[in-house]
Order: C-alpha cells, then sequence, then structure tokens
C-alpha cells in the first residue's frame, strides 16, 4: 500500500472535491503523514513499528552504543536471554534505581502502600547482573550494574520502536498493511472533512477512526 492508494480513497469519498493529484493530493499527503504516524504509535498496529537488536555487555563497562537499522525513538524491552532475565527501566537516577514496590503509581500520583525503598547497597537484587537500563537518544543504552566480571558478561537481546520515516512521495509505502487501509482512510477522511467545511462528516469519521485504531470493526464508539 502507497501514499496514492489513500489520495485515491480520500478523493473518492470527499467526492472529488479534493482531486488525486496536483496541490490537493500534496495536502492529503501530509494528512497520511500525520495519521500514519498516530496510527503507529498509538493503534493495534504498533507492532509494524518495532524492531530489533543485540548488545554483548562487557566486564566493567556500563553505557554501549546500540546498532540498529532504523533510528530508534525509544526502548520498549531489554531481555538478557544469557542469564533469562528482563531488565527493568530505570528512572532519572540509574546510579540508585528504585525497586518496583517503590515506583510512584502514577494512576494515583502516590507511592504503592507497599513501598519500601531499600538502601543504595541492597538496590539490585542479583549481584553483577545488569538490572536497569535506560535508553539516551540517539543510541546509547546505559546499563546498572556494569558487570563486574566475564562471569557476569552476556547477551541482551532489544526491542525498541522505530522513529517514523515523513512520507514525503505519493509513492512511498506505508509501514501499516493492507489490512489497515480502512484505519488510515478514515483518519485522513476526518481531517479532509474539517478542511472543507463539513464539520458532521468530519465528526462521523473521527468516530470511525478512533474505533478502527483499536480493532472495533463496527464503528461503534466503546
Amino acid at each position: 500500500m502507497i501514499v496514492q492508494d489513500i489520495v485515491n480513497s480520500v478523493s473518492t469519498d470527499t467526492r472529488q472535491v479534493l482531486q488525486n493529484s496536483g496541490a490537493d493530493a500534496n495536502t492529503i499527503m501530509d494528512w497520511i503523514d500525520r495519521i500514519h504516524k498516530d496510527v503507529l504509535h498509538t493503534s493495534l498496529y504498533v507492532n509494524q513499528n518495532l524492531a530489533t537488536t543485540s548488545v554483548t555487555t562487557m566486564a566493567g563497562t556500563s553505557s554501549y552504543t546500540l546498532t540498529s537499522n532504523t533510528p530508534i525513538r525509544r526502548i520498549v524491552g531489554v531481555y538478557d536471554s544469557t542469564f533469562n532475565l528482563s531488565l527493568k527501566p530505570a528512572d532519572a537516577d540509574i546510579d540508585q534505581p528504585s525497586p518496583t514496590q517503590a515506583q510512584v503509581d502514577e494512576s494515583q500520583g502516590r507511592p504503592f502502600a507497599t513501598a519500601a525503598v531499600r538502601p543504595p547497597h541492597q538496590a539490585y537484587n542479583f549481584g553483577g547482573i545488569p538490572e536497569y537500563y535506560r535508553f539516551l537518544a540517539p543510541s546509547t543504552l546505559l546499563l546498572r550494574p556494569a558487570p563486574p566480571s566475564i562471569a557476569y558478561t552476556s547477551t541482551l537481546s532489544i526491542v525498541y520502536e522505530q522513529l517514523i520515516t515523513t512520507l514525503s512521495s505519493l509513492t512511498t509505502p506505508l509501514l501499516i498493511p493492507d489490512d489497515g487501509k480502512d484505519v488510515v482512510v478514515s483518519g485522513v477522511n476526518w481531517l479532509a472533512m474539517a478542511y472543507i467545511g463539513r464539520p458532521q462528516e468530519a465528526a462521523s469519521w473521527f468516530q470511525l477512526y478512533r474505533d478502527l485504531k483499536f480493532g472495533n470493526r463496527t464503528g461503534v464508539i466503546r
């Protein structure tokens, strides 16, 4: 599925008030780019924007430069395949990471009732095995603790969300597969109808877009 496929559908749905070529097509392409990014960031199609890389740890080293095929937006998960351990994301103070029980419950804005902050020298559960990670854009991975010796080195498998390339040509393929054409078209139609002054149709397309993003094919708001 390429940008032109979406442009053609939007032109049809607007009863060709917006044409599928020329200046209109360029205007629609900007909307497609915005919806494309939103869908890949916040919908059931986020998995289409995930990629993997790996890093081998070294004794005494806590900072690593990641080598990836595509630019990294954020790290989703880090798994130590040698020691069978999922690393936890660290807060700003990576040198004294808090145990999970002491992290703030964002939904309530206060620490968990069972919170019990351990002193810094007890912050790590497994000794020399890295337990926490932090990503610093564009490609730096920080680990704590650093492996103290070769006995604690391992291979980390990293799943990350990619930075999405801007759609700048009608022939550019979308990352979203053909299966997601309906959600992209509904989102672009929402912006298109608002642009040409059809607020009721814009509202209907927005409702459909919001539902389709999360897999509700009936288009009924839940």
